[in-house]
């Protein structure tokens, strides 16, 4: 018996927002990875799949897909992963793994989009996939101009004044 064969209790969930279903805009834009998954193509080649979601500058909550091929042919995959794990800040002189795709989480990073028109879903009858946006290039979010939304600071509660102390006669050595 599957989870929707039980009855999901709902009642205290809020449904997610569509969006208004047109494409992120072309620039630039700055984003945390929110999920990951590594998963095999039909191919065979290890590969990661990962949501982002937009914090700015514009567009905020809008999300963006990417997979990241891992074995294979080509290295492009691991060179855009690489570039991404570098524009988090973390030092990819060291081997990847699952600790340090992890750390890589919900840290901005700056991307650059483009469309990727989307391509033949039937030859028959022409019938198209959707255009969608696309991750051309990872940089660091300072990069982008434009810092991502941050909450406001929160003021420290007034600590007293501490207690006038008695001289003890014995100096402080600062040096």
């Amino acid at each position: 018996m599957g989870l929707l064969d039980q009855g999901v209790d709902w009642s205290d969930v809020e449904a997610a927002s569509q969006g208004d279903g047109e494409l992120l805009p072309v620039g630039e834009y700055v984003v945390e990875a929110v999920e990951w998954e590594e998963q095999v193509s039909s191919a065979g080649n290890t590969m990661i799949s990962m949501e982002f979601t937009v914090t700015g500058p514009t567009h905020a909550n809008r999300k963006l897909w990417e997979t990241f091929v891992l074995t294979g042919k080509s290295k492009v995959g691991l060179g855009r992963l690489k570039a991404f794990i570098e524009a988090t800040g973390h030092d990819v002189n060291q081997p990847l793994g699952a600790a340090l795709v992890n750390a890589s989480m919900n840290r901005p990073v700056g991307v650059k989009t483009k469309i990727e028109e989307g391509g033949i879903k039937n030859a028959a009858t022409g019938e198209k996939y959707k255009d969608k946006a696309k991750i051309s290039y990872f940089k660091p979010a300072a990069a982008i101009g434009a810092a991502p939304a941050q909450p406001a600071p929160q003021q420290a509660a007034p600590q007293p004044a501490p207690a006038p102390q008695q001289p003890t006669g014995q100096q402080m050595n600062w040096s």
